[in-house]
């Protein structure tokens, strides 16, 4: 497929009204993330000037979200649209609890920290309720380009609410900011409100109850697909890449402010998104070919930038080095996405997902957590490197393993083929 029809098909599918409106709510609360996520960070930076506590910060936000694994089999029984509306509701109010202690004289490190974990709790049921939507609402034939529109439009929004919020922070501060998150929380919830889900293929009645044996089945059920699949094998070949990067993106505001400060730091977040953007439009130009090979050579390649960033230093050429290096991880999150919304059957799809959630925030928040301490010891610019070195490792893992090496391409994985 030519790069000119990959950019039209990905910009004429699909038409119906739910996709579009799922599509905006979440562009919406992904725009407050962005701002929330340097506001976050640079505030607890701001109070403390340390590493430690960056990191420490970063493990707040995302630890709740190991959480994830239990939620599935409540997750694949709901109906979505309550699902994805409550939880940007309870969002909006947990986010203006900083700016009003702000108001009462109350704000410190210990506040930013503590409204932290329960911020998180609400992502517990909204981004695997999300996953589980998609495929009920659009077609098979359409999930990888369905998947790159939503990485495109929604990273797009990331990128450029990180680089607006550095801008933002250094103009009125950090705290501001939290009141605009509240607001696109609430904005997304309406926009859900339009979002038609239907059933999923062989659910059960919602009426049914969930008692707890039959909980512990349905959990047991979701944990089966990736451990008697290759979708597990995927999972681990991730999570060293996962540790190593959230270590760097621990030590982040101190690189930036080592190199420029607060619009710095916004920029190399927005950097690191937009690369992605890149990538997610170009998932569907590789869409037919072996996404094992593809994966190899890219993340390979990722890891190569990623160093070569750190290195080389200076804010506008680490920004596009970091750009380049997450062009592969764009292709390989909408190829992967695909694969498992087409390869999972629908009703244990909120259960799986759920499951690679919960994995990735046990080891993303542990390298947070550690990343900030060994910031502190060694210094940030070491632990970069790191996290260069695990992307590459990634791409060797998926040239090394068969199982892996051999995948072929996302369109030809059959419907239901790792249930």
């Amino acid at each position: 497929m030519s790069l000119h029809d990959a950019l039209r098909r990905q910009f004429s599918i699909p038409a119906n009204r739910s996709f579009r409106r799922l599509l905006a709510g979440r562009a919406t609360s992904f725009l407050g993330d962005g701002l929330f996520t340097v506001a976050v960070m640079w505030l607890v930076f701001e109070l403390t000037g340390s590493t430690t506590y960056t990191g420490l910060a970063g493990f707040l936000l995302r630890a709740p979200n190991a959480l994830k694994l239990f939620a599935g089999p409540l997750v694949d029984r709901s109906r979505l649209g309550r699902v994805l509306v409550g939880s940007e509701l309870l969002g909006a109010a947990l986010a203006l609890l900083v700016p009003l202690a702000a108001v009462l004289g109350e704000l410190s490190v210990w506040v930013v920290l503590g409204v932290l974990p329960f911020m998180a709790l609400t992502e517990l049921f909204a981004a695997p309720a999300q996953t589980a939507a998609l495929p009920r609402i659009v077609d098979r034939e359409s999930l990888v380009r369905a998947n790159s529109a939503f990485s495109v439009v929604t990273s797009g929004v990331d990128a450029g609410a990180q680089a607006l919020g550095g801008a933002l922070v250094a103009a009125v501060g950090a705290v501001a900011l939290y009141a605009v998150d509240a607001a696109t929380y609430a904005v997304a919830a309406v926009v859900f409100l339009g979002v038609s889900i239907p059933a999923a293929e062989g659910s059960d009645d919602e009426s049914d109850p969930l008692d707890l044996a039959t909980y512990r089945r349905e959990l047991r059920e979701g944990i089966a697909v990736l451990t008697g699949s290759v979708l597990g094998v995927m999972l681990l070949a991730s999570l060293l890449a996962n540790f190593l990067t959230s270590a760097a993106f621990a030590v982040l505001p101190a690189y930036a402010a080592s190199i420029s400060g607060a619009a710095g730091y916004g920029l190399l977040l927005g950097a690191t998104t937009a690369g992605v953007i890149v990538g997610s439009l170009l998932a569907p130009v590789v869409e037919d070919r072996p996404l094992g090979v593809t994966n190899a050579v890219g993340l390979s390649l990722a890891g190569g930038l990623w160093i070569a960033g750190v290195e080389l230093g200076g804010v506008a050429v680490t920004a596009a080095l970091f750009a380049a290096s997450r062009v592969p991880i764009g292709v390989y999150n909408v190829g992967v996405q695909a694969t498992v919304q087409t390869g999972v059957p629908d009703d244990r799809l909120g259960r799986v997902t759920a499951t690679v959630s919960s994995l990735s925030n046990v080891v993303g928040p542990l390298g947070l957590l550690l990343g900030g301490v060994v910031g502190d010891a060694v210094g940030a610019t070491a632990v970069l490197l790191g996290g260069g070195v695990g992307i590459a490792a990634t791409g060797l893992l998926w040239g090394a393993l068969p199982s892996l090496r051999r995948f072929g391409a996302p369109t030809t994985v059959r419907p239901g083929a790792f249930g």
